[in-house]
């Protein structure tokens, strides 16, 4: 038994530390850039400028964070970006899963539908073209414009689609055998069944609406209501101050320079996302899986 044990002991060898090692740099240059931004908005703007490598402040301060959320400037961009992430995430979750349960049913001209759905997504019309259809729809300045047009994606349909068609059909027969109806099925049976799969794709359909920017570029000229992302990226290029403002720091009056304020704005847009991450990690593998493997 013992000598059985020692063989199936693996022993590491010099490859599993390369690999390892290898793989512990790559974390480190993902990762450093987000806590770049973390440190950095935590520092002085001459300690900022006089690092190269930022480990962690030695003078920490929260002056770049005071000044964001004094001046208000991040307050509508945000309203509107939590606003379609959530009201989109639900409306886009609805549509999605109901039409990938009725694409997995087998019915007359079900095949030449599902065909005609997965086209779309090889068929882009082109900005100029949307532009005038939501001009015609009278969506132009309107916060529907984020939501409406991209209430179904194809891609997490298919993939849906594929999950509820490898679901035994000797399952729903024994629910409606027991009285349960079409929806009784879907909502009791088949969605508690699917929580991997829905957990993973609301997260992923929650960052693409969280991460909207073309839209607010091209179809919204309404400031009250740009995007996060948008706000962001007027503000990261605009290098035209130095000088952002001024505080009150620990020891008197200290400026806040633009530098420092950008990294503020850029964690604190890329902050709340994060936050969902942990919540529906435990989901998150088994739900890929599953897209993978079934169907």
């Amino acid at each position: 038994m013992k000598k059985m044990k020692a063989r199936s002991a693996r022993r590491t060898t010099a490859a599993d530390v390369l690999i390892i090692a290898l793989f512990a740099v790559l974390a480190v240059i993902t990762l450093y850039p987000m806590w770049h931004c973390v440190v950095g908005s935590l520092m002085s703007y001459t300690e900022y400028m006089q690092k190269s490598v930022l480990i962690w402040p030695d003078d920490l301060t929260l002056e770049s964070y005071k000044f964001v959320f004094d001046q208000g400037k991040i307050y509508d961009p945000m309203k509107t970006t939590v606003l379609i992430t959530i009201v989109g995430t639900i409306c886009n979750m609805a549509m999605v899963t109901w039409m990938a349960y009725g694409l997995s049913k087998k019915f007359p001209g079900s095949t030449l539908f599902t065909y005609i759905v997965v086209f779309t997504m090889f068929l882009n019309p082109g900005l100029i073209a949307n532009y005038m259809l939501f001009r015609n729809l009278r969506l132009l300045n309107d916060l529907k414009v984020y939501i409406l047009p991209y209430l179904v994606n194809t891609f997490y349909l298919v993939i849906l689609r594929t999950n509820f068609a490898s679901f035994p059909s000797e399952l729903e027969e024994a629910a409606r055998i027991d009285g349960a109806s079409e929806y009784g099925t879907f909502f009791r049976i088949v969605l508690p069944l699917s929580k991997p799969i829905l957990a993973t794709i609301a997260l992923f359909t929650a960052v693409d609406y969280w991460n909207t920017y073309q839209q607010s570029v091209y179809f919204m000229s309404d400031s009250s209501k740009k995007t996060l992302q948008d706000y962001l990226y007027m503000l990261l290029s605009n290098n035209s101050n130095n000088n952002a403002g001024v505080g009150i720091g620990a020891g008197g009056v200290s400026a806040v320079f633009s530098e420092t304020i950008k990294l503020a704005n850029t964690v604190i847009a890329v902050l709340p996302i994060l936050v969902v991450y942990p919540f529906l990690q435990k989901y998150f593998t088994n739900g890929i899986m599953i897209g993978a493997l079934k169907g």
